[in-house]
């Protein structure tokens, strides 16, 4: 809202003015009497005028929306009110493009606020008829391009000056002509690039510069030499691209906060921003600062904040941070620091904030002198710590510190596999083990952009599905993916091995529904009955940018026992044939994609009872499960849809039932191979082409042992010379060849 750009700033100076300065203008009205003093109660304003809204939202201000009408009724109703009972007056209003001149004629104000929205332009003498010395004034929010110059020359005593979020593109010479008096000045959200040598002559005394959200570079700063009492200098979110060296910035004698967030810097040199001595707060996160110099900091040892949060930092020495002995907060959080070392502590002697979150520290540095660790906050989340022996004197350190609860829960597990996920300052000193190295983390793994979830989990040691059948669920099944691998682990003694890792292979765009993905493994695996195995996938997903990403999935740990039907063993008849058996499977493929299988059986007319016998009909697509169909005997034909070209498997299998619903015996199994076409003129346009070839090599051999018949021999002669004229010589020889080749 814009009245909040100056309310906070002016409270603490215009308000005590209008209390205590000024006490004599204000309503008489008193509620108490001690020793001789009078209290004065304040009421705010009540002005009911169509089309204005105001209310108090804090003593002695006034805040207004309203209409292009509304300024002359507020002017009207603070002219007939007692002088002072208004300090700060904020305006919203709209349909106003110019403020006009003399607006409020006659009015006591101490600060004014006015956003429209649509303002471009502000009359020269819009403020030169208030009653007392404006002390700040607003104009945020604005269409203004330029510097309203000539009306602020009538403010002498102006020391607050907002224009935030307008359209301001260069600040000319002398812009702020005549504000010696001004302090603090706001120009955040404009679109600022080049700045006049002399733009801020005229402040000799200003105090705060906030240039947030414009396009100035590094050579734009320049012109804010000679601010020598300036002490807050907000330059975040520019275009500063570069080394953050010695002479980015003029000298300041007297600057102490400086927020350099959210540009392009990218390294800080030795002995960086050196005409900075009194500096105690340095902000310069979210830039691309991947190198700290050794003495980087060497000019700057009052610095007591220092944020280099969200950078590319991977290695902080102990040469970089010297002469940083009074800094008292170090945020390097967001970066890819690959462990906590004595470096990060040891030039430090005042240290009581330090923050790690969300780097790869995967190791604390056993040789860290915990006793020198005086910090009162410290933040450790997010980092892939390996809780081993190493860590051992950090964790009793952490456990035993008087951080709050929040900070010492921050130092979580990320490896062994056992304290994944464990908070380290509970687990026992016992458990901190070191054996074999762990394997390296990869840094900042992708979130993987395709989850798999187990749905179906079946294993039969026999038969035509015999070996273990997976249906995976894909979530989501909108890109295109394949699959990479299988790795299945084995529970072991509390922990889990890999035991093998194995390549699978499908492709989404060929599959009938890529929201469920079938695995099928082999019993070549020897996979043991009765262990527990967990099984996870691998898939590479296709992006939208031609790149590739993960999809993850992983089943719980699983008790391996057959869940397909069992067949008893019954002995065969030894003296009469199988009743039925499967004589031919017969296939085609439609035009359409439909695949159509009609299974041939023989049987005995008695034998024909749908409830005892079934044909169970499978098509595999690349040795994948693709469809499984169980149909009556005594109609064994079954139409399969959506089929895309490729190469399929079908396999028909004859089961016997007992009244039970069991299956008796299996009467044998037959498969079949098919290869699908996207249509039968793609079978033509091959035969025509093979054809078409066939004939041409014939032509070629035809045409090529004619021409070898009929040729005339050909009378070996030099170039452009007859035979006859050279003599067989060395000499005639020579030059027969250099002829030849210069020709």
């Amino acid at each position: 809202m814009p009245w909040q750009c100056l309310v906070i700033l002016i409270l603490s100076s215009v308000i005590p003015l209008a209390v205590g300065g000024q006490r004599s203008i204000l309503p008489e009205k008193l509620q108490n009497h001690q020793d001789g003093q009078s209290e004065i109660v304040w009421e705010c304003p009540n002005i009911t005028k169509i089309g204005v809204e105001c209310s108090c939202d804090f003593p002695h201000t006034l805040r207004c929306n309203g209409d292009r009408n509304s300024l002359e009724v507020i002017g009207d109703h603070l002219r007939s009110s007692r002088e002072g009972i208004i300090s700060l007056l904020d305006v919203t209003v709209t349909g106003i493009s110019t403020l006009p001149s003399r607006f409020l004629q006659g009015v006591a104000l101490h600060g004014l606020v006015i956003s429209t929205g649509e303002l471009r332009r502000v009359n020269d003498n819009a403020l030169t008829s208030l009653v007392g010395p404006l002390q700040a004034l607003g104009l945020p929010n604005n269409l203004l391009e330029s510097v309203p110059t000539g009306a602020l020359q009538h403010l002498q005593g102006l020391e607050r000056l907002d224009l935030s979020r307008n359209k301001l593109k260069t600040l000319e010479a002398l812009a702020f002509k005549g504000q010696q008096s001004l302090t603090h000045l706001d120009l955040c959200d404009n679109l600022l690039s080049q700045l006049s040598p002399q733009a801020f002559v005229p402040l000799k005394f200003l105090r705060s510069l906030k240039m947030r959200g414009n396009r100035l570079s590094v050579s734009a700063l320049s012109a804010l030499r000679g601010l020598k009492h300036l002490e807050d200098l907000d330059l975040s979110r520019n275009l500063l691209i570069g080394p953050l060296g010695t002479n980015l910035l003029p000298t300041m004698p007297r600057l102490r906060v400086l927020t350099l967030s959210e540009n392009q810097l990218a390294i800080v040199k030795q002995g960086a921003l050196g005409g900075l001595p009194n500096l105690t707060y340095l902000s310069l996160s979210h830039n691309q600062i991947d190198v700290l110099e050794d003495h980087a900091f060497r000019h700057l040892s009052a610095l007591t904040r220092l944020d280099l949060a969200s950078n590319q930092i991977v290695a902080v020495s102990s040469a970089s941070l010297a002469h940083l002995d009074n800094l008292v907060t170090l945020d390097l959080t967001h970066n890819f620091l690959p462990s906590l070392t004595s470096d990060l502590i040891v030039p430090f002697k005042n240290l009581e904030d330090l923050r790690l979150d969300d780097n790869d520290i995967t190791m604390i540095d056993p040789e860290i002198s915990t006793s020198k660790l005086k910090l009162k906050r410290f933040t450790l989340s997010d980092n892939p710590l390996n809780c081993d022996c190493n860590i051992l004197e950090f964790a009793n350190w952490l456990s035993n510190s008087t951080l709050e609860e929040e900070d010492r829960s921050s130092a979580v597990c990320a490896t062994p596999p056992a304290l994944e996920n464990g908070i380290l300052t509970e687990v026992s000193p016992g458990s901190l083990l070191c054996g074999d190295p762990t394997p390296p983390m990869m840094t900042k793994l992708p979130e993987p952009q395709v989850r798999l979830s187990l749905k179906e989990f079946h294993y039969e040691r026999t038969g035509i599905h015999q070996g273990i059948n997976f249906l995976w669920s894909v979530e989501p099944c909108n890109q295109r993916y394949t699959c990479d691998n299988l790795i299945i682990y084995e529970e072991h003694n509390d922990s889990e091995i890999e035991i093998d890792s194995s390549p699978i292979h499908c492709q989404s765009n060929l599959m009938r529904d890529p929201c469920s993905l079938p695995i099928t493994l082999p019993p070549s695996l020897n996979l043991q009955i009765g262990h527990k195995y967990r099984y996870c996938i691998v898939l590479f997903v296709s992006t939208s940018t031609d790149d590739f990403t993960l999809g993850l999935g992983c089943s719980d740990l699983l008790f391996l026992e057959e869940t397909g039907e069992k067949i008893e063993n019954h002995p065969e008849p030894t003296t009469a044939a199988p009743l039925e058996r499967i004589n031919g499977v017969h296939v085609n493929i439609s035009d359409e994609g439909f695949l159509n299988v009609d299974v041939s059986l023989s049987l005995l007319e008695n034998h024909l009872d749908d409830d005892l016998c079934k044909v169970s009909v499978i098509v595999f697509a690349e040795d994948l499960f693709l469809h499984r169909k169980t149909l009556n005997c005594s109609r064994p034909v079954v139409t399969v849809p959506g089929l895309v070209p490729g190469r399929y498997k079908v396999c028909a299998s004859l089961q016997h039932l007992k009244d039970n619903g069991s299956v008796a015996r299996e009467g044998g199994t037959r498969c079949v191979e098919v290869q699908a076409f996207r249509e039968n003129s793609d079978i033509i346009i091959l035969t025509i082409i093979a054809i078409s070839c066939g004939v041409f090599v014939t032509v070629l051999l035809i045409g090529r042992s004619l021409l070898r018949r009929f040729r005339t021999p050909r009378v070996q002669t030099q170039c452009f010379r007859p035979a006859q004229e050279f003599e067989i010589t060395h000499k005639a020889h020579y030059i027969q060849l250099l002829t030849t080749t210069k020709v």
